[in-house]
């Protein structure tokens, strides 16, 4: 797209709009169903306090994770 300098134009569009801004805090864990892959939960920080009690780190090194 071209230069747009109608401002009408450039209203209707929305370039002259500030981008949105994440004001909340979030974090994530990854979460494996099976050995082919994981998904990423994202939850906000408050959930996550919650709930960070459940979660466990793997044990072993990543080679012996590898076998599965």
């Amino acid at each position: 797209m071209k230069n747009v300098t109608d401002p009408n134009l450039r209203m209707i569009l929305g370039l002259d709009n500030e981008p949105p801004k994440n004001k909340e805090k979030y974090k994530g864990v990854m979460t494996f169903d099976h050995k082919t892959g994981g998904s990423v939960q994202v939850m906000t920080a408050e959930s996550y306090e919650r709930n960070k009690k459940y979660y466990v780190p793997r044990k072993g090194c990543r080679s012996v994770m590898k076998r599965f």
